[in-house]
């Protein structure tokens, strides 16, 4: 099992760093980070080894950035990607409960605690996707908004995806998860840093997720 660690990254200049060094504590798995347009550019202390930095010149959003870094996985011969989100809400203190994951897991998905403080748009709309997520691959999906994620490469048909927002990760889902998968959900800190602005737009958004939805149910 060959890993890599993904890091997209947007304007978290003030924690990238931070979540590098506590990532480089637990374990010297090889990283990517992929910058995401970011003003200014994402920088790293030079001290860090086993890291690729990548960048787009303008933001394309996530899912363009975590399209490029499965493709990338793939020329570089890695069998399975660890993603992270850059903003120190996911805590790189459980990465290795991702990293020491069966080999033979397709899917590992962080779970977070709601009861936790978190916005309540925030946590209702995750409730609703997961559960109209988890009706259409016919699996459970506790945490389907959560970044903090395992994926075995091989299991994922990532040239059918299209969408180039936060909406990929229910994209992937959608195409690539079924009845046979297997999936494991691992229980993780909340942390919702008031101070990050969310890039998730309450209204546009559902219309976006009502409009992949309507795609995968009826083909347009």
């Amino acid at each position: 099992m060959k890993q890599l660690i993904v890091i997209p990254a947007y304007n978290t200049n003030k924690y990238i760093s931070i979540l590098v060094a506590k990532i480089r504590l637990k374990t010297d798995t090889d990283i990517l980070i992929y910058d995401d347009g970011s003003n200014p550019s994402i920088s790293l202390d030079s001290s860090f080894e086993n890291i690729v930095l990548k960048r787009n010149i303008i933001n394309k959003g996530k899912g363009n950035v975590l399209i490029k870094a499965f493709n990338y996985a793939l020329k570089n011969n890695f069998t399975h990607i660890i993603t992270i989100d850059s903003d120190l809400q996911h805590n790189p203190d459980s990465i290795n409960l991702f990293l020491d994951m069966d080999k033979e897991v397709d899917l590992v998905v962080g779970k977070r605690n709601f009861s936790k403080p978190m916005p309540v748009h925030r946590r209702f709309s995750n409730q609703i996707t997961s559960f109209i997520i988890s009706i259409l691959v016919g699996k459970k999906i506790k945490d389907s908004q959560c970044g903090y994620r395992k994926y075995k490469i091989s299991s994922f048909d990532i040239k059918s995806c299209i969408e180039k927002g936060f909406h990929f990760e229910s994209e992937i889902l959608l195409k690539s998860i079924n009845r046979e998968s297997i999936i494991k959900h691992i229980n993780i800190e909340t942390i919702y840093n008031m101070d990050n602005n969310s890039s998730i737009k309450n209204f546009s958004d559902t219309l976006k997720f009502i409009s992949l939805i309507r795609r995968f149910c009826f083909g347009f």
